[in-house]
């Protein structure tokens, strides 16, 4: 598993470099195509936690021991991540995101090719924040602290909403913003 981590990080920084060299930072509007990307990687991390929280089990085939135990011990040992270097707490992600990487690579430069590869930062970091929302506070380097704070990434009390149980809202894992629209069209 370490060698797919580490080979999906180093295939979405290649690809996420390429995919960078073709964003036009002339246009006007890549502030609303980085917003709109950073709501679309808090939406599928949001989808995708609640689907790998709600179907299958570790014994599902392909998906079962290598994602959704990970999700599944998650919630009996929140601090589990805190514990992990970076390929193993984003190597999924960038794994999963691969082929909408793969598509900014085809796609030429403009608006929809900047939310490509916005999202697909966005989703790289959406276990990221995920691992800052359970360190503890005062741990967190001061910059993570303050996004935090401003609400930009995933806040420690929004996410710990997610471990009461039945574990069953709160699974937007990138900023929470779309946490209370989720939880509502999940019940």
């Amino acid at each position: 598993m370490r060698a797919i981590e580490v080979i999906s990080v180093l295939t979405f920084l290649f690809l996420l470099g390429i995919s960078i060299e073709k964003i036009e930072t002339t246009n006007t509007l890549l502030p609303i195509a980085a917003l709109l990307g950073w709501l679309l990687a808090d939406l599928f991390s949001g989808l995708l936690h609640w689907a790998l929280d709600t179907y299958g089990s570790v014994r599902t085939p392909l998906v079962g021991p290598a994602i959704i135990r990970p999700f599944r011990e998650h919630h009996a040992d929140p601090l589990g991540m805190t514990r992990h270097d970076f390929f193993e707490v984003n190597g999924a992600s960038c794994l999963g995101c691969l082929p909408l990487l793969a598509g900014a690579v085809a796609f030429p430069g403009g608006f929809w090719h900047s939310v490509l590869v916005s999202t697909s930062i966005g989703i790289l970091f959406t276990n990221q924040c995920h691992k800052w929302a359970h360190i503890p506070s005062e741990k967190n380097a001061f910059l993570i602290r303050n996004l935090q704070k401003l609400g930009l990434v995933l806040r420690p009390a929004e996410h710990a909403k997610h471990h009461t149980a039945p574990y069953n809202s709160h699974f937007c894992t990138a900023s929470g913003w779309l946490n209370r629209p989720l939880n509502f069209l999940l019940k």
